[in-house]
């Protein structure tokens, strides 16, 4: 089992990177599934099959899918989703406001964990090729693991304790909905989903990142905190990956100088990354 994480900064190429590979290993004969973590999905286009939030087949061996949180919210939170809507119903804001509000930010990155996991873990793939989101947002997905495991470690199970000691006291005094039982455990059940994640992703042996770029310079100098971001949270990377470079057979004029400026910045991803 391997799993690939692919990310760069938005525009390198990273979605028909990801996708590429993915096509080749199912070609090899490995069971493959390619999801995108990316709001703004792009790889049902870069197939030109439409993907959902399930794995749908695209060819022989190879299966896509392109999260959408609000329906996982759905399924897994609803608890927690009714509760939200009555805090901001009780604050005064009307019923579409507090729907819309309930779907919290950073959940399509918490989601994206738990299905990587299941992936990894279920006997059904061989490989899984995750197209991350640009890389702001990929460091914040592979911190979630260390950010929820302390906060479930020291604040959780006492913020559940008081809550409960508090609650017949604020509602009689203030009125405020105060979440129940069900809350805390739909909670809790969704962080034992990702128990072991980080685990699974920090595995050298299953789990690799590789970062896409551009032979510019303000590309490669994302990279290379990028790189710095991942292995201080102890994930490892295999590859950089070189996209959208001029071919050599283009001998216009107005290329020489591109292909000059391209050629350095080349030369600088070999020195900075190299081996």
């Amino acid at each position: 089992m391997r799993i690939l994480l692919f990310t760069g900064k938005g525009g390198v190429g990273k979605t028909t990177v990801a996708a590429a590979t993915a096509a080749q290993a199912a070609e090899f004969g490995m069971r493959t599934i390619v999801c995108s973590t990316d709001p703004a999905h792009s790889l049902a286009d870069a197939f030109d099959v439409p993907l959902g939030d399930r794995p749908t087949p695209i060819a022989q061996g190879l299966f896509g899918q392109q999260l959408n949180a609000r329906v996982r919210f759905e399924e897994a939170w609803d608890d927690v989703r009714t509760y939200l809507v009555d805090v901001l119903d009780w604050a005064g804001a009307d019923a579409v406001e507090a729907e819309e509000l309930a779907v919290i930010p950073g959940l399509d990155e918490v989601f994206a964990l738990g299905d990587i996991k299941e992936f990894a873990t279920n006997g059904e793939y061989d490989l899984v090729v995750v197209d991350c989101a640009p890389t702001a947002e990929t460091i914040r997905l592979l911190s979630l693991p260390d950010v929820l495991g302390w906060y479930m470690d020291r604040m959780f199970d006492t913020q559940r304790r008081l809550t409960r000691l508090a609650r017949p006291i604020l509602q009689r005094v203030s009125g405020v909905p105060i979440a129940g039982d069900g809350v805390f455990g739909a909670i809790r059940r969704f962080y034992e989903r990702l128990d072991g994640v980080r685990e699974l992703l920090t595995d050298g042996d299953i789990t690799s990142a590789r970062l896409v770029v551009n032979p510019e310079r303000l590309v490669v100098a994302e990279a290379r905190r990028t790189f710095t971001y991942l292995s201080l949270f102890g994930y490892h990377v295999d590859a950089v990956i070189a996209n959208r470079i001029l071919p050599a057979e283009l001998d216009h004029p107005w290329m020489t100088q591109w292909r000059a400026t391209q050629s350095a910045h080349l030369d600088v991803i070999a020195e900075t990354f190299a081996p």
